[in-house]
């Protein structure tokens, strides 16, 4: 180790390759930051009304106030109710920041337990049923939209849940959280439920994190909202003064877009665990933000170095305190290093994600903001539940040698419980496959993965095999007014991904899943 003063020889290394691919493009990077900031919607493909729309994002920090008294009162309602528990319902960046909330933040004393459901498995709308206590539980449906089937699904399974324990007062256990003027937001009012939270009109999904979508968990489960977006106002001030270093949205921005040009478009983020889930919300705004046009950046989140799949493909980002970043640097990856400060520092890493990703995009010439093969998926899925489709009989692994050998990626599409057990088995299962084949495996849970990664699956690079894995539901949960159970939704999910995957003309497969719990056997056959 070099002594105090002493330039670290390891450090020097490391930044070699990092400083090869991106420095020819720092000031290119730092004026296109300054155009982000301007809100000059040039930096991405026409139309510009369109693009214009979608940024009230870069100054959510600073507007929080508007939406801070509303949030806080609601918070503070279910507190003096003795509220124990909130079911959050959502999908894509409705849920997914919620979740890095919950994980990093817990519950604070006094405040209810959050749960976030965003999936369609019937063992896991039954094991959220059996853990809270309805007669104290406040339900939060969390939609742009409203009209999302996965999230109406939830809806109308926990409504009847709460008139079984509540009866008339029901409608005063749901909050909605949707844009003004959307359907939720009509039926919300019209059935005088708790309260409706608009969103901001003009930030989209994947990048509301900073809007009431992520504020109002937020408060409910007792995180210091001060600390988080004054932190957060103080790195954008601070980027505007300098954007490129210390890892500024600028320096990693040219990373992701320069990394495509050079044929380096597989990003491994390597996440602490006092992260709290934030690299699933990473790997969303990454890659469906740019996995379209036949362009776009893979991310593959990971626990350690060790994990990384180096290539001629291969860039990497390490947040926090992470051993081995040298090792990387050492084979030729480049590495980018951004600190990790524990849960009050998510803020800023969501708005230096954001702001980055957003530059990526202009480099590579599409449009950060729309998702157009998402909108194939949900309508397959629609298709599959009218004419009954079930999933492909499954196949293989054996049979898929030759298939395996010629991939420039492997996803792993699995429509299970995501408890933590199923998710550490399919973990294993995609690092052991990596190991094997020599290419990045990523994981993704069905049906989420289709308001994420399902976008890049389709709208970037065709050389990705795609297994899809569908678990048994020895039980089924009904959704009420409807013919069909969670079981039946989650089957035409998976069955009409892939049509949509073979459509697009990708390589998609069903592969045998007897049990969740057997998924690392199953997988490797």
């Amino acid at each position: 180790m070099a002594s105090a003063g002493t330039p670290d020889p390891d450090a020097s290394v490391a930044q070699r390759p990092l400083d090869r691919l991106i420095a020819p493009c720092e000031v290119s990077a730092r004026r296109d930051h300054a155009r982000l900031r301007t809100r000059d919607t040039t930096l991405w493909p026409p139309p510009a009304e369109v693009t214009g729309a979608w940024l009230g994002w870069l100054d959510a920090p600073q507007r929080a106030h508007i939406h801070r008294g509303h949030i806080e009162r609601i918070a503070a309602g279910l507190r003096d109710e003795g509220i124990s528990d909130v079911i959050l319902t959502g999908m894509g960046g409705s849920s997914l920041f919620p979740m890095v909330l919950r994980a990093a933040f817990g519950s604070r004393d006094a405040h209810p337990e959050l749960h976030v459901i965003d999936s369609t498995d019937p063992g896991t709308v039954a094991r959220v049923e059996a853990v809270v206590d309805w007669h104290r539980t406040v339900l939060i449906v969390a939609s742009k939209s409203g009209t999302t089937v996965e999230t109406l699904a939830h809806l109308d399974r926990f409504r009847m849940r709460l008139e079984d324990a509540v009866g008339v007062a029901a409608p005063g256990r749901i909050v909605a959280v949707t844009d003004p003027g959307s359907w939720l937001d009509d039926h919300a009012r019209g059935e005088r439920w708790r309260a409706v939270v608009h969103g901001d009109p003009d930030v989209g999904g994947r990048f509301s994190a900073l809007s009431p979508f992520g504020l109002l968990p937020a408060a409910i489960i007792g995180a210091d909202l001060d600390g988080l977006l004054d932190m957060t106002v103080r790195a954008v001030q601070g980027w505007d003064i300098d954007p490129w270093g210390d890892a500024g949205p600028a320096q990693l921005g040219a990373l992701l877009g320069q990394g495509v040009a050079a044929g380096r478009d597989v990003l491994h983020v390597v996440v602490p665990p006092a992260a709290g889930g934030l690299g699933a919300w990473i790997e969303q705004l990454v890659a469906e933000s740019t996995g379209k046009d036949g362009t776009g950046v893979l991310p593959v989140v990971v626990g350690s170095v060790d994990e990384v799949v180096v290539g001629p493909r291969t860039i990497a980002v390490v947040m926090g305190d992470v051993t081995g970043a040298a090792r990387l640097a050492a084979r030729d990856v480049p590495v980018l290093p951004i600190p990790w400060e524990g849960p009050e520092s998510l803020g800023r890493e969501v708005m230096r994600w954001m702001q980055a990703v957003a530059l990526s995009c202009a480099q590579l010439g599409v449009d950060p903001f729309d998702q157009p093969d998402v909108a194939a998926a949900k309508a397959a899925t629609a298709a599959a539940l009218e004419a009954g489709t079930e999933p492909d009989a499954p196949v293989r692994m054996d049979d898929l040698t030759a298939e395996l050998a010629s991939a420039g990626y492997v996803a792993i599409l699995a429509y299970v419980d995501p408890s933590d057990e199923v998710i550490g088995r399919l973990s294993r299962t995609a690092y052991r496959l990596a190991s094997s084949l020599g290419v990045p495996v990523t994981l993704g849970i069905g049906p989420r993965y289709l308001h994420s990664t399902g976008q890049l699956h389709k709208g970037g690079r065709p050389d990705g095999i795609h297994l899809v894995l569908v678990g048994d539901d020895p039980v089924d949960v009904t959704i009420p007014g409807r013919p069909i159970g969670f079981s039946r939704l989650k089957r035409a999910q998976a069955a009409g991904d892939l049509v949509a995957l073979r459509d697009a003309g990708r390589r998609a497969y069903r592969i045998e899943l007897l049990d969740p719990a057997l998924a690392v056997d199953a997988v490797e056959g």
